[in-house]
């Protein structure tokens, strides 16, 4: 399963991680778990008492490395609110695409799938980091524009969200050249997706300093997902939010 981070590095994941997810139903609703990677192997066994062996035997592996709690997302009050905590906590961000919110069993098989995911690249990178090594990664603008071209148009967006979450991070830190290699990612991913999504409208809204132009962002991706959903309806009515937001900004300068 591949990994989407919003906040973090892949080549150096930190352990500890908020896995979110947007609905299914409504691209707006934030719902979310907490990731943890444990530095130290635990054998469980040794905590249980003997009456009990019996049925840890059946349960498999005793060695508690990993686990996801809550098994199934809570809900966040906004995409804001998660960011504060992953900035508190120093925590990655992960986004595991749109679940049915209403669907338990189904939300805790994608955790899984993401668990297995992040704590499989974190014994990675560590055992690449104890060995040192120190080899060149290959030109990644070619491998990205490679990867995109591979991925669903489903995929694609869910890179872009995360590509305009790291330019917002960018953006509120000043970091110049972590804005120059986001848009530029951007720009590749543009390339594979339909114009009618408005992408260099996205981008300007997120480098405006005014904090309407993170609202805008917002509803150029809800207004991306409706698109390809071809959910015209809902597009509708973000259209003209997104007109109103606009035509207010106008004013404003």
């Amino acid at each position: 399963m591949d990994l989407i981070f919003e906040k973090g590095d892949a080549t150096r994941p930190r352990g500890h991680a908020l896995a979110y997810f947007t609905s299914s139903g409504d691209p707006g609703e934030i719902w979310a778990t907490y990731l943890i990677v444990l530095p130290i192997t635990v054998d469980v066994a040794k905590y249980v008492p003997p009456f009990l062996m019996n049925q840890m035997g059946d349960l498999g592996p005793k060695d508690l490395s990993a686990f996801a709690f809550p098994p199934s997302p809570e809900r966040l009050p906004d995409r804001q609110h998660l960011q504060q905590l992953a900035d508190l906590r120093e925590d990655d961000i992960l986004f595991g695409g749109a679940v049915g919110a209403g669907d338990v069993s189904s939300a805790m098989f994608v955790i899984n799938e993401l668990l297995q995911a992040y704590a499989q690249l974190y014994s990675d990178t560590a055992i690449v980091s104890d060995a040192g090594d120190d080899q060149e990664s290959p030109d990644q603008a070619g491998v990205s524009e490679v990867l995109y071209g591979l991925m669903s148009v489903s995929d694609r967006l869910g890179e872009l969200t995360r590509l305009i979450g790291r330019l917002r991070y960018a953006v509120d830190g000043n970091e110049d050249s972590q804005i120059r290699e986001t848009e530029a990612e951007i720009l590749l991913l543009s390339r594979q997706l339909p114009d009618e999504l408005h992408i260099p409208r996205m981008v300007a809204a997120v480098k405006e300093s005014d904090p309407r132009g993170a609202q805008l962002a917002d509803l150029y991706l809800k207004r991306s997902y409706h698109l390809v959903q071809e959910s015209f309806v809902e597009m509708g009515r973000i259209d003209r939010q997104i007109e109103l937001m606009e035509a207010e900004n106008s004013e404003d300068r």
